[in-house]
Formats: C-alpha cells, sequence, structure tokens
C-alpha cells in the first residue's frame, strides 16, 4: 500500500470520528492490532479501542477532531489533531469510576502514529494533553498540583 493510500485511511478514521460512528473505524484496524494510548491501562486490542474511544463520545456527544499535518513516511503515518467537545455525561474512567458530567467545554492537541500492514493498521499509539484535558475540565487545578511536585 502506498503512503498516500494510509493517509487516506487516516484522513477516513477521523472522517467516521466526526460523524460519530467510531465503530466503523475497525475495519481499518487488523485483528491483532496493538494500540497504546494515553488514559488507557496498558497496549489494547481492538475491542479495548472501541470501548476506550466509546468512553470520549458518550461522554461528549458533540466530540469533533479538527486534523492538522498528517506525514507519511513508508508503513507509518503520523497525524496531529486537536479534539473539541462538551463534558455532557459521566466519563467512564479505566478503573471503573467515571468524572461526572461538567457541562465545560474542552479542546486538546493531540498526534496518533499508525503503522500498516497489508492494508490494516497493525499498530497505533495516540498521545494527547490529559493534563489539559482535566484542566478545562476543573478536574484538576495546575496551581495545585505545582504545589505538590515541590
Amino acid at each position: 500500500m502506498s503512503e498516500q493510500e494510509n493517509i487516506q485511511i487516516v484522513r477516513r478514521t477521523f472522517e467516521y470520528f466526526n460523524n460519530h460512528k467510531p465503530d466503523s473505524v475497525d475495519q481499518y484496524l487488523a485483528d491483532n492490532v496493538r494500540v497504546e494510548a494515553a488514559g488507557a491501562q496498558g497496549t489494547m486490542n481492538k475491542d479495548q479501542n472501541r470501548m476506550y474511544n466509546h468512553r470520549f463520545f458518550d461522554a461528549a456527544p458533540d466530540l469533533h477532531f479538527d486534523v492538522g499535518d498528517i506525514i507519511a513516511q513508508g508503513d507509518r503515518v503520523a497525524a496531529t489533531w486537536v479534539v473539541h467537545g462538551t463534558h455532557k455525561a459521566p466519563l467512564a474512567l479505566p478503573d471503573g469510576g467515571s468524572i461526572p458530567a461538567t457541562n465545560r467545554t474542552f479542546s486538546v492537541p493531540g498526534c496518533t502514529v499508525a503503522e500498516f500492514r497489508n492494508n490494516l493498521v497493525i499498530h497505533q499509539q495516540v498521545y494527547w494533553d490529559q493534563v489539559s484535558f482535566l484542566t478545562q475540565l476543573g478536574v484538576i487545578n495546575p496551581q495545585e498540583m505545582m504545589q505538590r511536585a515541590r
């Protein structure tokens, strides 16, 4: 598969996200995909990744990604993005708890790096600014964090 074809798959992934059809992304993931993402408890498989994504779509029904740069080299594609939304419902946490709806808006930068083989993503890494996200929701106070770090 060419770099341009891989870029198109990444673009379609974000189109599905923006149309609130995150399950449609599964067609681009290998059955044995490994996904690492900020806030996840370890490497996720396809089913765990789907549940991870639903946590955010369920909590922020207006979730939207603005995609920035998309860069491909060989079998890897990196995409920068900013996700926007409003925290309207509880956000499920990996430990079984949740963050109650705050009705606050957020705008958080991130980056996804996908590795392709045989037209499917075999490994994906998702990095995003969790501190900024939790600060914008009012869950953490940056000044308090700095005092604790000292």
